[in-house]
């Protein structure tokens, strides 16, 4: 599938997931692709509805990563970041939903709780 120009990414996120009482957490690194080699850079260079890219790390699986080949910008506020995740394989939105079940199956997810994540960068 060809994406359009505007929504590929020049962005990168890097982070380690965590489940926290809203849904998705991760801790990571913000980088600029653009440059040769990538930069690190900060969310201030993020603005709503910019386009990323996200590989995030399961703390108890550290040999492989899920990759998000999309994800749109929510929100920014000072080192936190919101996304909406988009565009992922069938098999990584597998991965992300386990991590966040909760342990009992009585509960129920709350809709589209693994389709977002929080990152502090």
């Amino acid at each position: 599938m060809m994406m359009p120009q505007a929504m590929v990414s020049k962005i990168a996120i890097d982070c380690i997931l965590s489940k926290g009482s809203e849904g998705l957490q991760g801790e990571g690194c913000i980088y600029a692709l653009s440059s040769s080699p990538p930069s690190i850079t900060g969310p201030e260079t993020l603005h709503p509805g910019d386009y990323v890219k996200l590989r995030l790390w399961l703390p108890d699986d550290e040999s492989s990563a899920i990759y998000i080949d999309l994800a749109e910008v929510q929100w920014v506020k000072h080192q936190w970041v919101k996304l909406d995740l988009l565009l992922t394989s069938s098999k990584d939105q597998a991965r992300l939903r386990e991590f966040i079940a909760p342990t009992t199956q009585a509960v129920p997810l709350p809709h589209r709780m693994w389709e977002q994540i929080v990152i502090r960068a």
